[in-house]
């Protein structure tokens, strides 16, 4: 095998790695992408368990006069929901 031949099959060998590598990128970038719409997914989840916890919460605190304590977390929760969602969109 000359020289010439054996450049020929190491640009060879570099183009068919480039091209796997390209591809892997490629593959990456898509992983990316779904990593950060099921991201966006958890926070809008996490936010809306949060605001029913706290809304579960306030209803059964065994306060005297649990009537504002139950309102004022009901409207928190309400607002702290609607944040989330907002913030996603």
């Amino acid at each position: 095998m000359n020289a010439t031949q054996a450049k020929d099959r190491l640009y060879s060998q570099l183009a068919a790695s480039l091209k796997n590598m390209s591809r892997a990128v490629g593959q990456t970038a898509d992983l990316f992408e779904q990593l950060q719409t099921d991201l966006d997914a958890m926070r809008v989840l996490a936010g809306t368990h949060a605001a029913q916890f706290m809304t579960v919460a306030a209803e059964l605190s065994p306060e005297a006069g649990g009537g504002a304590n139950t309102e004022a977390t009901a409207v928190g929760s309400a607002s702290l929901e609607n944040f989330v969602i907002e913030k996603t969109l």
